[in-house]
């Protein structure tokens, strides 16, 4: 083993048991040591990649009821992707959830099945000033209670699977 020296020659099952009681004292002490390592080369990895990336990570906190557009990721794999529009909205934000996600809608209120992650999402410029009524719950097509199921279920993005509530691990 590479925690303890072992003897060049056999030695008693007495001794042998201490070799390796040794080795697993010393094991983790090392497995912390290296644990405690990865975890601070990944925290400065992560700090440097935000460092470097500044200009390009945008976080937009929109509001209930501002307009966006939404990136039609879709289509990014697809060999005609150039006829295709990179961007679907405008859509009024209906509500941000606590991971980042957003709940949108239509502009004839209808709701999207599904919830849009944050990258997806950018402000929609309007040339003119669009103004909505801050109670843009009472225009949805859905009521509070299909609001809030969409807003526990999540979608697997590997398979599509639809659970009906999101993991907190």
């Amino acid at each position: 083993m590479w925690l303890v020296k072992f003897p060049e020659t056999l030695v008693s099952t007495a001794d042998l048991i201490g070799l390796r009681a040794q080795a697993l004292a010393k094991h983790v002490t090392h497995v912390e040591q290296m644990r405690q390592r990865v975890n601070d080369e990944k925290l400065r990895r992560a700090l440097q990649l935000e460092q470097t990336m500044q200009h390009k990570i945008k976080e937009f906190n929109l509001k209930s009821g501002d307009l966006a557009l939404v990136r039609n990721s879709a289509i990014e794999m697809s060999a005609d992707r150039k006829m295709k529009s990179r961007y679907l909205g405008p859509v009024v934000i209906v509500k941000r959830l606590k991971g980042g996600a957003y709940i949108v809608c239509e502009y004839d209120g209808s709701v999207w099945q599904n919830k849009v992650a944050a990258f997806r999402v950018v402000p929609y410029l309007a040339r003119q000033k669009i103004t909505l009524s801050d109670k843009v719950q009472q225009l949805l097509d859905a009521d509070i209670e299909e609001l809030q199921l969409l807003e526990e279920t999540t979608v697997d993005s590997d398979t599509g699977n639809v659970s009906e509530h999101e993991d907190n691990a």
